[in-house]
């Protein structure tokens, strides 16, 4: 009877061992699906941040030659107009301030910045 209680007890440690090994197994790839999801998540969050701040400063750069673009062709509007004798209308013709352009886009987008840069550096658990 002793031999059988071995055996059984053998066949019972040979079994927890395979038990073992299948559970370490399915760890082992929940593990790398985490990691490759920990990757992409990181890659994400690279490429959004990068692609925003390339946006918000090459539209502060455009709205800064916006600016002057359109002043130079409100003087010659202004100047078209006086030559053709109609001072009031040339008055009327506002420039823009590159300060205040900048301003407003600045407070337009950076909400969002302040999010995209805190989105990038938050916590990756």
């Amino acid at each position: 009877m002793d031999t059988d209680n071995i055996s059984a007890l053998l066949s019972r440690v040979s079994g927890v061992k395979n038990e073992s090994q299948k559970v370490d197994k399915a760890a082992d790839e929940i593990e790398a699906v985490v990691q490759a999801q920990i990757h992409r998540d990181g890659k994400t969050r690279s490429t959004l941040t990068l692609t925003f701040m390339r946006g918000f400063f090459g539209l502060l750069i455009f709205s800064f030659f916006f600016v002057l673009i359109y002043n130079y062709c409100a003087v010659q509007w202004s100047i078209s107009l006086k030559a053709a004798g109609l001072l009031e209308e040339s008055k009327s013709i506002a420039l823009l301030e590159v300060d205040k352009v900048l301003s407003i886009m600045i407070s337009a987008l950076g909400t969002s910045l302040g999010f995209i840069i805190g989105y990038y550096f938050k916590e990756k658990k």
